[in-house]
C-alpha cells in the first residue's frame, strides 16, 4: 500500500503546470495598478502552496491509513510470539443474527485476520466449546479447521480456559504465547473466576462481541420450563394431565408466541398468545393418559434464537408412583383402577419376613386393617420409611384400634360417632398443592365423616386434616426423610361419603406421591456437569447402563443415592438432544428419557459487569471490541493511529476544498 505514495507526484505536477510565463508590457501611469497586481500575485502563490500542501498531506494520511503500519507493543516487538492460542466461545448464543450478520461468522472473520498476519512458522492451537486441537498446527491448518466451526452447548467457562492456557504456556518449546479469547461474554461464561498469578510469557487478550436481545432479528422468545398438574373429574376419574409451560420474551421484534405440543409428530394442542418484551406467560393444555405415555415435544415458533424453542419430555408413564399394598379394601382397589399415576404392588407380611428386599424400589406403602406386625416385618418397613418411602395407614372398621404399627405401641382411645365435615383449611396444606382442579373457597361442600378415633396417643403427631369441631382426622409423623400418615376413621362406615366423593382420589394420590414426584424431572438437560435424577427407577449391573439414541449406543454411569433415587452422570454422553432409551441387563424394558440443550444463554446479554469479573482474575487483559475484520493481535495502538490518519486525511482534503472555494470567490471579485 505504500506504493500509493507515488500519488504525491500528481498534485506536484498540477501545481507546476498552473504557473504560466507572463509577458511584461510597459504602460505609463499605472504604478498603483502594478503594485496591486504584485500583491495579488503573491497571494495567489501562497494559496497555490497551501492547496498543494493540503493535497499532499491528505494523500499521505490516506495512504498510511490503508497501509495499516505495524505498531507492535514492546513485548511483541522484542521477541514476537512463538505460539498463539485461539479460544473461541462458540456457544449457542453466537448463532444469533444482528444487523452486522451472524456473530459466529464475525468471530471466524476476526480469527482469519489474525491467522493471515501470522508467519508461516508460527504454532497455533484452536480451542472452542465444540472443537479443540491437541497439537500445535500451522496458521493455514487452523484456518481450514476454522471454516468448519459451528455453534454448540457451552461446556467450558473462561475459568477452564485460563487454566488450559497456563498449562499450554508450560509446554516445551513455548517461549511466548498470545492467548486470545473470542466471546459474547455471557454471564455463565464468566462464572467462577478467581485470582491467578500472571505468567511472564502469556499475553492475555479479550475480544468481545457485544450481544443484546433487542438487536436479534426476529426477537428472542424462550421456552423456559414445563410441568404438569393432575386433573380429576367430579366422579373421581382421572381426566388426564394438564401440561403447563412458561415462555419469556427476552427482547427483539417478536410480538406473539405460538406453542405446540407434539406426540410422534401429531399435534396435541397449539396455542398463540400475545407477549410483550420482558413479559413471561404460561401456556396449558390437557393431555390424555394415552398421549401422556408417548414421547412428547414442546415446540415454540422459531425466532431469532432457535436453541431455546423446544423441550423434549419424558413419557409420563415413567412417573408412576410404585405403591406397595399390605391388606386390602374395595375402595383401595377402585383408587388404583382410576389413577394411572399409581402402580399397585400387593405385598404380604410373610413376604417381608422372608425377603425384606421386596420393599426396595417402592415410593409409598399403604397398610389397610393391619394393627400389629412382627418385629422383623416392622423393622423392615420402618427402615424403608426412614429411607424416604411414604406410609399411609387405614383402619377398615371401628372394631379395631388404630395404632402406630412402626412404633409397636397400642393406641388407647375410643371410637366416637360424629357427623362432621372435613375442615377446609387442612386441604390448603402444601402436600395438596395443585391436587384440585378448582380453587378452594368457603362455598366448597366437603364430605361428612360419621365416626372418628379419639386418642391422646397421637398428640405429638402433626394434624393435617381435622373435622369442623377440631377433632384430628389425618395425622402425620416425619421419620428421617420419610413420612408416616394415619387416617383416624374407618373405611367401611365412617369414611363412606368421603370414599364416594371427588376428594378421595386426589387427596390420597397426593399423599402417596408426596415424596416421589418432586424427585422426578419432566426432562433432562445435557452438559449440566452433575448427576441427573432419572424419571423412573432402574436396576443396574455394576452401576452401568446403555444409552441408546439415533446416533448409536454409549455406556453411561448410574448412581443410586441414599434415598434410592437413580441418577445418570451427565458429562460427555449424550452429545446431542432428543429422546433416548436407557437399558440395563437387570431390567425387562427400557426407560425412555429426554435430554435438551441447557438454557443458560437464553438471555443473549453481554454481562454488564465484564470488567469487574475480568478483574477478579488478577491478570492483565488487553481488551478489544471486535469489528470482524482487522487483526486483534497487535491492533491496540494501530487502531488509534488508523483513526488519526483517517481524520487527518479528511481534515486536509476539507482544507483543500475551502481554499479552492476561496480562490473561486476572489476570481469572481476580480472579474467584477
Amino acid at each position: 500500500m505504500l506504493w500509493g505514495l507515488l500519488l504525491l507526484a500528481i498534485p506536484l505536477l498540477i501545481h507546476l503546470f498552473q504557473f504560466h510565463r507572463t509577458k511584461t508590457l510597459y504602460f505609463p501611469g499605472v504604478f498603483r495598478l502594478t503594485q496591486r497586481l504584485q500583491q495579488a500575485r503573491q497571494r495567489k502563490k501562497l494559496e497555490h502552496w497551501l492547496v498543494l500542501a493540503s493535497r499532499l498531506l491528505g494523500i499521505l494520511c490516506l495512504v498510511l491509513a490503508f497501509a495499516m503500519p505495524s505498531c507492535e507493543n514492546q513485548q511483541a516487538s522484542n521477541k514476537g510470539y512463538s505460539h498463539v492460542l485461539l479460544l473461541v466461545d462458540n456457544g449457542f448464543s453466537l448463532s444469533i443474527e444482528t444487523q452486522e450478520g451472524q456473530l459466529i461468522e464475525q468471530v471466524k472473520s476476526q480469527a482469519r485476520a489474525i491467522l493471515n498476519d501470522l508467519p508461516a512458522e508460527a504454532q497455533v492451537k484452536l480451542v472452542s466449546q465444540t472443537t479443540q486441537t491437541d497439537l500445535w498446527m500451522s496458521p493455514s491448518q487452523i484456518a481450514s479447521l476454522l471454516d468448519t466451526l459451528g455453534v454448540g452447548p457451552q461446556r467450558y467457562s473462561l475459568k477452564d480456559w485460563i487454566e488450559k492456557a497456563e498449562l499450554a504456556s508450560q509446554e516445551s518449546g513455548v517461549q511466548s504465547i498470545a492467548t486470545i479469547v473470542f466471546t459474547d461474554a455471557q454471564s455463565t461464561f464468566l462464572s467462577g473466576l478467581q485470582a491467578h498469578s500472571q505468567p511472564t510469557n502469556i499475553d492475555w487478550r479479550f475480544v468481545s462481541f457485544n450481544s443484546n436481545p433487542d438487536d436479534v432479528k426476529g426477537g428472542n422468545l424462550s421456552l423456559d420450563t414445563a410441568w404438569y398438574v393432575s386433573q380429576f373429574s367430579s366422579d373421581s376419574k382421572a381426566t388426564g394431565l394438564l401440561m403447563k409451560a412458561r415462555v419469556s420474551h427476552r427482547g427483539g421484534q417478536a410480538k406473539e408466541a405460538r406453542l405446540s405440543l407434539l406426540a410422534n409428530g401429531k399435534t396435541l394442542f397449539a396455542q398463540t398468545k400475545e407477549i410483550a418484551p420482558g413479559q413471561t406467560v404460561e401456556f396449558e393444555g390437557l393431555i390424555s393418559p394415552e398421549n401422556a405415555s408417548e414421547s412428547l415435544l414442546l415446540q415454540l415458533g422459531k425466532d431469532g434464537y432457535v436453541y431455546d424453542d423446544q423441550l423434549y419430555l419424558h413419557p409420563v408413564k415413567t412417573w408412576q408412583t410404585r405403591v406397595g399394598v399390605i391388606g386390602g379394601d374395595r375402595s383401595l382397589d377402585a383408587l388404583f383402577a382410576a389413577q394411572p399415576l399409581l402402580q399397585k404392588q400387593l405385598i404380604r407380611t410373610s413376604d417381608i419376613e422372608v425377603n425384606p428386599a421386596v420393599l426396595v424400589g417402592l415410593d409409598a406403602m399403604v397398610v389397610v386393617g393391619v394393627s400389629a406386625l412382627k418385629d422383623k416385618t416392622r423393622e423392615a418397613i420402618r427402615a424403608q420409611v426412614e429411607a424416604g418411602t411414604t406410609l399411609l395407614q387405614f383402619p377398615t372398621s371401628a372394631t379395631s384400634q388404630p395404632q402406630d404399627i412402626l412404633g409397636g405401641i397400642s393406641s388407647r382411645g375410643t371410637w366416637r360417632k360424629v357427623s362432621q365435615r372435613l375442615a377446609l383449611p387442612g386441604l390448603n396444606h402444601p402436600v395438596f398443592q395443585g391436587a384440585f382442579a378448582e380453587s378452594l373457597s368457603d362455598k366448597v361442600q366437603l364430605p361428612l365423616i360419621r365416626n372418628v378415633f379419639q386418642s391422646d396417643a397421637f398428640s405429638d403427631w402433626e394434624t393435617v386434616i381435622q373435622l369442623e369441631d377440631g377433632q384430628p382426622l389425618l395425622v402425620l409423623k416425619r421419620m428421617e426423610i420419610g413420612t408416616q400418615w394415619l387416617w383416624l376413621s374407618d373405611l367401611n362406615e365412617g369414611s363412606k361419603e368421603f370414599l364416594n366423593s371427588g376428594w378421595y382420589l386426589p387427596l390420597v394420590t397426593q399423599i402417596l406421591a408426596s415424596n416421589a414426584l418432586q424427585e422426578k424431572p419432566l426432562y433432562g438437560v445435557l452438559f449440566s456437569k452433575q448427576l441427573l435424577s432419572l424419571p423412573a427407577p432402574i436396576s443396574t449391573d455394576e452401576r452401568a447402563a446403555q444409552l441408546v439414541g439415533e446416533r448409536g449406543t454409549s455406556v453411561v454411569e448410574l448412581q443410586v443415592n441414599s434415598e434410592r433415587h437413580t441418577s445418570m452422570y451427565v458429562g460427555v454422553e449424550p452429545s446431542y438432544s432428543g429422546l433416548f432409551e436407557l437399558k440395563s441387563p437387570l431390567e425387562k424394558s427400557a426407560v425412555l428419557v429426554a435430554f435438551n440443550w441447557p438454557r443458560v444463554e437464553s438471555n443473549l446479554q453481554t454481562d454488564p459487569n465484564l470488567n469487574d469479573k475480568l478483574g477478579l482474575t488478577k491478570l492483565t487483559w488487553k481488551q478489544s471490541l471486535a469489528d470482524g475484520r482487522t487483526s486483534i493481535l497487535q491492533n491496540e495502538p494501530l487502531k488509534v493511529l488508523w483513526r488519526l490518519f483517517m481524520w487527518g486525511a479528511a481534515i486536509f482534503f476539507a482544507v483543500e476544498v475551502l481554499l479552492l472555494l476561496w480562490q473561486s470567490r476572489n476570481k469572481r471579485l476580480e472579474n467584477q
